[in-house]
């Protein structure tokens, strides 16, 4: 039998206890984000998923980390944990899809992959 893996949601978007606790600021930066993959990486998680949005799906006024730079500078800075990026096709040509995905899988040594997902955010596919 297989043991279980978990993963972690790479918090790309902010935390989202600020949107009901007003005294902790929303927080979508690498720094925060970094820190916090870097701690489920020494802890053994398995994976993280790292969410992409060109505009944040809570609010419009809400920062958002852009996924694939953050996926390259993740896959550098970690040693164990499986990046994998939750991406929306239609928002890149497949042919520099395929040159980024094989770019970040080269800078983890193997431990990159693509979730593909489909666009459900109205907004932020009118912005492409």
């Amino acid at each position: 039998m297989t043991k279980p893996r978990y993963g972690i949601w790479a918090p790309v978007g902010g935390n989202f206890g600020p949107l009901n606790t007003p005294e902790e600021p929303v927080d979508a930066s690498y720094e925060r984000t970094r820190s916090l993959i870097l701690e489920a990486d020494r802890l053994g998680y398995a994976t993280t998923l790292v969410a992409q949005h060109i505009a944040n799906p809570r609010s419009l006024e809400l920062e958002q980390l852009e996924t694939w730079t953050a996926c390259a500078a993740l896959a550098e800075a970690t040693e164990r944990i499986e990046i994998i990026a939750a991406i929306k096709p239609l928002l890149f040509h497949p042919a520099v899809l395929a040159k980024m995905a094989l770019g970040i899988d080269a800078i983890s040594g193997g431990r990159f992959a693509i979730n593909l997902i489909s666009a459900w955010f109205k907004p932020e596919m009118e912005r492409t």
